[in-house]
């Protein structure tokens, strides 16, 4: 028996979702999609059911599983009605704009006894995995220092995807929406929580509001995290657009999420895994899909095994604080703790 997956919103990472269901994903199939003025092509394609509504998708039998690859801004909504329906669900990032609204997300799925996975696709990707591997085999002795940098040289051509909407600060920051990935592999590496955040953002361009933000990160045990974002970076950039390092009291590590892990030793720097190329602007491209494909294995298991994906909806809580206080220190100019308030998922 498989997983039937719904989607919910016909735009890029609709059509994503859609081919990994359909092709890439062991234990699902692609039941039907609904939303988007993209919707009657994408069923077309696929040769699905196009449901007219979100509620029609819900009430179909066939659909186990929705997967959210909407606006941010309607996903607390949209998780509660698929929760109180008896559908699991998988939400695109950002996982939502508070901490707030998070916790009703995760309310939500407990009471209904569904899980509730977010995406975080890198978490399921070679170059990352290696470098929580070296990390944990002690590789680098005690973490003390990270540096993350998000630099890239103008936006994509967001008209023709049909993305002008994430030009709307009320719908997605520019922070949040890159930095969804960013504070998510920092903690999944570091293994530990964010205490305090202080940041400044702005834009020089003016095409989107605060395209360029430094912030920094205190963890629980006084590891310092530096992040460092902007889409204004002058040609030719400065390579991919999720980079890290990382400094134990051992040794450093650098990964570039679409490149090289390396290592370094007394005698120099030691390459030790080396991501295969792919388009990240493919919906397509199988090489890209490999880790969508294994983040929907792992929510499929999830719902076998009753038990929370590997990003939960409490990892993605914990992400969306981080996101959160940056957003808070940006307004007011001041550092801001954490926890921001009541939090359901475990610190």
């Amino acid at each position: 028996m498989t997983i039937g997956v719904g989607v919910l919103g016909t735009g890029f990472m609709g059509h994503t979702w859609s081919e990994v269901a359909r092709r890439h994903a062991s234990g699902t199939h692609l039941a039907a999609v609904a939303g988007g003025r993209r919707a009657a092509q994408l069923a077309s394609d696929y040769d699905v059911p196009l449901s007219p509504s979100f509620e029609a998708l819900l009430a179909r039998g066939d659909v186990d599983l929705v997967v959210l690859a909407t606006p941010p801004d309607g996903h607390r909504d949209q998780a509660i009605a698929a929760a109180r329906a008896g559908k699991h669900v998988l939400v695109e990032k950002p996982m939502t704009a508070t901490v707030a609204e998070a916790a009703e997300m995760v309310d939500a799925a407990d009471a209904a006894a569904i899980r509730l996975g977010v995406v975080s696709q890198h978490r399921f990707r070679g170059a990352p995995v290696s470098a929580k591997r070296a990390i944990q085999a002690g590789r680098l002795g005690r973490l003390r220092m990270a540096r993350i940098t998000g630099g890239e040289v103008g936006w994509w051509d967001m008209d023709s995807r049909g993305d002008m909407w994430k030009k709307d600060p009320k719908i997605q920051t520019a922070y949040a929406s890159w930095a969804a990935h960013a504070c998510d592999l920092l903690r999944w590496m570091l293994g530990r929580q964010a205490v305090r955040a202080f940041g400044q953002a702005v834009s020089y361009s003016g095409f989107v509001p605060n395209e360029s933000a430094m912030v920094t990160y205190t963890f629980e045990d006084g590891t310092m995290a530096d992040v460092w974002m902007t889409y204004e970076l002058p040609a030719p950039g400065l390579g991919s657009g999720l980079q890290y390092l990382l400094v134990g009291s051992e040794a450093m590590l650098t990964l570039d999420v679409y490149g090289q892990v390396q290592l370094s030793s007394a005698a120099g720097w030691e390459v030790i895994f080396e991501q295969e190329p792919f388009d990240p602007l493919d919906a397509v491209d199988p090489k890209r899909l490999q880790a969508y494909a294994r983040q929907l294995e792992d929510v499929v298991a999830a719902i076998q095994a009753r038990r929370d994906p590997l990003v939960s909806g409490r990892e993605g809580l914990l992400t969306t604080e981080m996101l959160e206080a940056a957003e808070r220190s940006f307004a007011s100019g001041e550092a801001v703790d954490l926890p921001l308030g009541a939090s359901t998922a475990p610190r």
